[in-house]
Order: structure tokens, then C-alpha cells, then sequence
């Protein structure tokens, strides 16, 4: 080789490796910008693994009437209705309307039996489709604690509802962010499906697709704490058995300040008065983008007053909730880091024995489907979506749904015998059930 050709061969070299780096360094992030600006089409939620077991028989113990590829999802939103594909859009609106979204699950011409078989062989690499093909507006809710027209006629809605199920349980589901109206209605009535059809309610807020809207649209989503608060006063006037509630990601504040509002409204009652006045069963905080003190402090108490119990789904490997911790400079409620508390509220966590803390890092399977990695697994892993289900429909204690603890603790896990240990005692319950 020509000495005098180093030089020059050591400087491109050093670009070389230079611009290696840079590429190394932004390939996270142009992952995660991609990721932002797909487009995420209506899909059902995959069939959670109970409901896969050839031993039960979910789909036979519905009424005839309810064996149906259509079903409604209540919601109340704050996004401005549009003239576009999407029935409401991303934009804010004036007050919170009230209605009902007509969602079809899976293809159009989808027999029910269609429906029910594609529940058995669905996987995650292909979701099914969904559509919401209608939305019928009933109004403007009221801004006070009195019922309007609309208030009264959208409990009515859901009374009719609950009235034709044999499990008249209430779901409330509160969104994070970067999701469309018609997305939501259509995860979480696929959830209604898996659940018998009881009546569930979305509240939704304004939210836009892409990636960067989280540094704009969390903090703004803050205004809508009294409308949430209100809705939950709202559908305790229904005459549903239990109300069950479950927030998503950055959603997960807005619903924790909505029910220390409430709680604050009532110095007066104690936990067995307020239970009486709203029903609430199993207040759920799921992949939750709410500071860990901030909840400890101020959140924890008062949704343990208004319920059965509290259950916090958490992971170490949900890097949206990592980004948001590094934002942030503390630990997110998702992603906890037991350092940031003190011992007296480790402690206080560790004694209570409706709290329950649910680490579901190392569950086998997917963990997101799109979006960062790690954040989306309450609905796309098999087995949690199966704990998830369960708990939008019943109040049960965590030993009793299959749930494992380390002693001392009010950490749970999910086992490997988990889904052969749900089926005995669903079969031992309800035998019914037997395929």
C-alpha cells in the first residue's frame, strides 16, 4: 500500500465511522417517527387466551339476541365532530357529547358463527378488522351536577343495554394518546364481545396521530378532568351492578385526578357510604403515564375509597414510559422505581390489601402492537389482556383469578399454569361453561 495514501485513507475511515454512529443514534428515532406517522386502522383487540380454551364455551351462554357481529359503544368526547371518515376528529369541542357508536367486528358480511370461529385461530400478526358503521348523537351532557335531557336519555341507553345481558356490569375506559375515535370504539367493543355485551363507555379526548403530540396533547387533556369526573357521577345514576374503570397511558392521570376530585366532594362519607352511592368496582391503571409520588401522595387513597380494589398493571420494558421518566426526571406509575418513595409509603402500599400492583414484564408473547415497544401489552399479549378482561368484568381477588406473589407482597404475577388454572375454576364456577 502507498504510505503517503494513509492519511487519506485514516480521514475517510474516520467519516465513515462517524457517520455510523449518527446512523446507530437516529435509527431509534426515526423508528419511532415512522411509528408515529402510520396509519392505524379500526382492528379488534386479539382474543384473549381464556377465551381460546377448548374447554369453555363463552360464546354459547349469550342469549340468542346478542349473538351478533354488531354491537354499541356508549361514549362521552370532547373532540369536534367531522365531516371526514373519522366520525370524530382531533380537534377540541365545546362541552361533551353524549352518544352511541354502532361497531361491527370483522369483515361486513361476518356471520356470527364467522365471528366466534375467528376468535379461535386469530393471531396478533393478523387483526381483524372493524368499523364503526354509525354514530347516533344524543346531545350535549350537562356542565353541573343536574341531568339534562341528554344525560337522562344516555343513562336510559345504557340501562336498555344492561338489561339485556345476564351480567349487568358497567366498563369505563379513558385513552391515551395518539389514537382516533373510531380506533377506540372498536378495541373496546371487541372487548365488549369478549365480555358478554355488557354495556361499555369510552370517554375520549383530543388527541393527534403522530408521535410529538404527546408533548401538546397530555398536558392539554388536563382541562377534561371535571368532564370525566362528572361522567363517572353520571353513570353511577345507571343500574349497573358494578362500574369498572381502566385508563391507559397518559390517560391514567386524568382519570386518577378525576376521582380525588370526587373523593374530595365527599368528607363526609366513609368508604362503605361512598361504595352505595357508586358502585365502583376495580379501578385499573394500565402501562400508566402519572408520576409515582404524585400517585402515592394524592391518587392512591382516594380511588381505594370509591372501590373494591385498585389494580396497577406495570413493566420494566415499556420504553414509552421509560422516554416519558426521562422527560419527566421521576418514575412513572407504569415503569415504578421504588426509590422515589418514601418507606412509610412503601409500606402503606405493602398493608393494603386492596391494592394490587401487577408486574407483567416477563409474560411470554407480545408486548405492543405498534408504538413503542413494550406499551401496548394489556391488549396485545394473550395472557394479560386475559387478567385485563377478567377485572373489566368482575371485582375478584388476585389469588382468586390465578395470580401468583412473592410473601409480604403486593406485587402479583401471571404463571405458566395460568390459563389451565383460570379454566378449572371458571369450569368449577360456572360448569355451564363446559364446551
Amino acid at each position: 500500500m502507498n504510505a503517503g495514501r494513509l492519511p487519506g485513507l485514516r480521514i475517510v475511515s474516520s467519516i465513515l465511522r462517524i457517520q455510523c454512529v449518527r446512523r446507530r443514534l437516529l435509527l431509534p428515532f426515526i423508528a419511532v417517527f415512522a411509528a408515529g406517522c402510520a396509519t392505524v386502522e379500526p382492528h379488534l383487540a386479539p382474543t384473549p387466551a381464556i377465551f381460546k380454551d377448548s374447554r369453555l364455551a363463552f360464546a354459547r351462554s349469550l342469549p340468542e339476541s346478542l349473538q351478533t357481529t354488531r354491537l354499541p359503544v356508549f361514549f362521552a368526547t370532547t373532540r369536534a365532530a367531522t365531516n371526514g371518515p373519522e366520525h370524530f376528529g382531533n380537534d377540541a369541542a365545546e362541552g361533551v357529547t353524549l352518544g352511541v357508536a354502532r361497531v361491527r367486528l370483522g369483515e361486513p358480511g361476518w356471520t356470527w358463527d364467522q365471528l366466534v370461529a375467528s376468535d379461535q385461530t386469530n393471531t396478533i400478526d393478523k387483526p381483524r378488522n372493524g368499523a364503526v358503521e354509525a354514530i347516533e348523537v344524543i346531545g350535549r351532557a350537562g356542565s353541573d351536577v343536574s341531568m339534562n335531557e341528554a344525560d337522562r336519555a344516555f343513562v336510559a341507553a345504557i340501562d336498555a343495554q344492561l338489561a339485556r345481558v345476564r351480567n349487568p356490569e358497567l366498563v369505563i375506559y379513558v385513552h391515551g394518546y395518539r389514537v382516533t375515535f373510531d380506533e377506540v370504539a372498536v378495541q373496546m367493543g371487541s372487548f365488549a364481545h369478549y365480555l358478554g355485551q355488557g354495556a361499555t363507555v369510552t370517554f375520549q379526548w383530543p388527541t393527534g396521530t403522530m408521535f410529538w403530540n404527546y408533548v401538546t396533547d397530555c398536558p392539554r387533556a388536563r382541562r377534561y378532568i371535571p368532564d370525566i369526573e362528572r361522567l363517572l357521577i353520571l353513570l353511577a345514576r345507571t343500574k349497573a351492578q358494578h362500574i369498572n374503570v381502566m385508563a391507559y397511558s397518559c390517560g391514567s392521570p386524568l382519570l386518577a385526578e378525576a376521582f380525588a376530585r370526587l373523593r374530595a366532594h365527599h368528607p363526609e362519607l366513609d368508604r362503605e357510604a361512598l361504595q352505595r352511592r357508586y358502585r365502583f368496582g376495580n379501578v385499573m391503571f394500565v402501562a400508566s403515564d402519572v408520576d409515582l409520588k404524585t400517585f402515592a401522595r394524592d391518587h392512591v387513597q382516594p380511588a381505594l375509597d370509591l372501590s373494591r380494589q385498585v389494580i396497577v398493571y406495570f413493566s420494566r420494558i415499556d420504553r414509552a414510559l421509560g422516554f416519558s421518566s426521562w422527560i419527566a426526571g421521576a418514575s412513572r406509575l407504569g415503569q415504578p422505581d421504588l426509590s422515589d418513595l418514601t418507606e412509610e409509603e412503601i409500606r402503606r402500599f405493602a398493608a393494603e390489601p386492596r391494592f394490587q400492583a401487577i408486574d407483567v414484564s416477563d409474560v411470554r408473547g407480545a408486548h405492543e402492537m405498534g408504538g413503542m415497544k413494550g406499551h401496548g401489552y394489556w391488549y396485545a399479549n394473550e395472557l394479560i389482556s386475559t387478567d385485563v378482561a377478567l377485572s373489566l368484568r368482575y371485582p375478584i381477588a388476585p389469588a382468586d383469578r390465578c395470580l401468583v406473589n412473592q410473601p409480604g407482597t403486593r406485587v402479583w404475577y401471571i404463571p405458566p399454569n395460568y390459563v389451565d388454572c383460570l379454566a378449572e375454576r371458571l369450569l368449577k364456577r360456572f360448569p355451564e361453561l363446559r364446551h
